[in-house]
Formats: structure tokens, C-alpha cells, sequence
């Protein structure tokens, strides 16, 4: 073997990549999934009861990959108590996790693909091109397809002049909005780092010009709309009922996601006193999409 091969054999051998395992509830999985994206996780993989390999003990387990030490140990300081490292050796390992990574439709018409693969669209389809990593963001969580669907239906025969995205993370209901005939959004959330990457994200799309990202909650947003979204959880869009409910102008309507079914009737009767009723809930798995309504 050549001084070169030798080296190289070396380099492999030595090359660790690590994995973060977070343990954490079903109904917690979307917003840890969402902050180890943007703590650096380059990809993350899912575990629960419907998978080959099964959660831990509180019922999921989320295995994110890190490029480096230092991200990895950030998120190990996050989740403190629900976190443990494990290395992967070997030098092919950094492009391993893309073969995990498809094109998901959320939709009937929205599709997120990866840079890196071929998609062959077909007639309707809408094509957002994102990389997994701050730039995926959560798209991949039931939540976010119930909230696609629900716009792809109030958009089909409704032109909206503005969509207000409240906690839109890494913009991608907004983006899906816009791309579905919607002329701009605002958008807000409370991280600054969501933010950031919402706006990252509007440049990759082109979209930078029609969006209106603030940090912060409801008191940051003056403006009212006839089609508002909030993918949060029942636990933040029940005490700020009162706040999203005035951002829906008469006749609007409002797309609550984040919500598990059990959660569902706590979460609409939180909105009937402030004028919106229910009008249609769908559901995927154990999560729903309440789309409550302003006459």
C-alpha cells in the first residue's frame, strides 16, 4: 500500500460523525424536531410506534446527525436529561443520511424536494426546492400536511391579497401559501433563529419580496386577514385564543394545526367566544387541523 492509500485508510477509520437520540412525546416531537434543525442537525430520523425500530420510553426517539462536535454538544446541553451521543465511524457516513430524504407531498399539489433529486413534477404540482437542515424546517410532520391541504382547498377558489403565518418556524406553510396564488404574508415567531431561516429560505424560493417576517408574538402583527395560520400546539393556541382570533377579518377563516385529536374540543371552544366556529377538522394519525371560520 502506498504512503497515500495508507493515509487515506487512516483518515477513514478515524472520521466519527455524531448522533444526537432525544427522547420526548409524541405531541413534544414536532417542536424538538424543529430546534435540533436549528441547532445544525443536518438530518433527523424518527422513532416511534409506527416504525421498525420503536421510541424509548416516552414513546419517541428523534436521532439527529450533526457534522460536527460542537453542534452535537449543543444540542446534548438542550435536552439535558433526554439526550445521549453515539459516533458513527467512517468517511462515507456524511451523504448516508440522504438516502433517507424523498420528496414529500403535503398536498395534493405541494411537494418539497431535496437539491439533489430528480423530481419529475406532474401537471399542478408545486415545487418547493429545500435541503434538509435549517432550510427543511418541519415540513415533514403530519401537522404541516394538514395545514397544506387546508390552504390548498381556501386558496383553490379564493384569492387572497394577504396570509398571516402565526409561529411559522421556517416559513413553510407561508411559502406553500404563496406559492398556491397568495400575494404576500406575514409572518412571525417568537425564535429569532426561525426567523432567520425563514428569511434564508424566501431568497432560495424567490420569494423575499412578499414576505413580511417579524420576531415576536401576536403583539407584533397589526394587520387582519381573511385567511390566518397558526401550526403551533394546544398548548400555546389556547391562552393566545383571544390575540389570533382578532387577526381574522369577517368572513375569514382561520387554520389551526398542531393539535392532537384529543386536544381538538379544548382547542375550538378556547375560539367560540371570540366569534369563530368550527367549519371542518381533518386528521392524520393522532393529529388534527381544526379550520375555524368568521361569519
Amino acid at each position: 500500500m502506498s504512503d497515500h492509500s495508507a493515509s487515506a485508510a487512516t483518515d477513514a477509520a478515524s472520521t466519527r460523525f455524531p448522533q444526537v437520540h432525544v427522547e420526548c412525546t409524541l405531541e413534544d416531537a414536532d417542536g424538538v424536531n424543529g430546534r435540533l434543525l436549528l441547532l445544525g442537525a443536518s438530518g433527523i430520523e424518527q422513532r416511534d410506534a409506527s416504525t421498525l425500530v420503536k421510541g424509548g420510553p416516552k414513546g419517541v426517539t428523534l436521532v439527529a446527525s450533526f457534522d460536527d462536535e460542537a453542534s452535537a454538544n449543543d444540542a446534548l446541553s438542550e435536552f439535558a436529561g433526554d439526550a445521549r451521543i453515539e459516533w458513527i465511524e467512517g468517511d462515507d457516513w456524511a451523504d448516508a443520511w440522504k438516502a433517507h430524504w424523498k420528496p414529500m407531498r403535503l398536498g395534493d399539489r405541494v411537494v418539497i424536494v431535496p437539491s439533489w433529486i430528480e423530481f419529475d413534477a406532474q401537471p399542478g404540482d408545486v415545487v418547493m426546492r429545500l435541503d434538509p437542515g435549517r432550510a427543511f424546517g418541519t415540513g415533514q410532520h403530519a401537522s404541516t400536511a394538514l395545514a397544506t391541504a387546508a390552504l390548498e382547498r381556501r386558496l383553490r377558489d379564493r384569492a387572497e391579497s394577504l396570509v398571516i403565518d402565526v409561529g411559522c418556524g421556517s416559513g413553510i406553510l407561508s411559502f406553500a401559501a404563496l406559492l398556491l396564488g397568495a400575494e404576500r404574508a406575514v409572518l412571525c415567531d417568537i425564535d429569532a433563529d426561525s426567523i432567520e431561516v425563514a428569511c434564508e429560505n424566501a431568497e432560495r424560493l424567490g420569494l423575499s419580496s412578499r414576505i413580511d417576517a417579524r420576531v415576536g408574538s401576536t403583539d407584533v402583527l397589526r394587520e387582519r386577514s381573511t385567511l390566518v395560520l397558526a401550526n403551533i400546539e394546544a398548548g400555546v393556541l389556547i391562552p393566545l385564543a383571544e390575540s389570533i382570533a382578532a387577526l381574522v377579518a369577517d368572513g375569514g377563516a382561520l387554520v389551526l394545526s398542531g393539535v392532537l385529536e384529543a386536544q381538538r374540543d379544548a382547542v375550538v371552544a378556547a375560539y367560540a367566544p371570540f366569534g369563530l366556529r368550527l367549519e371542518r377538522c381533518e386528521q392524520q394519525g393522532e393529529w388534527v387541523a381544526p379550520e375555524l371560520v368568521r361569519r
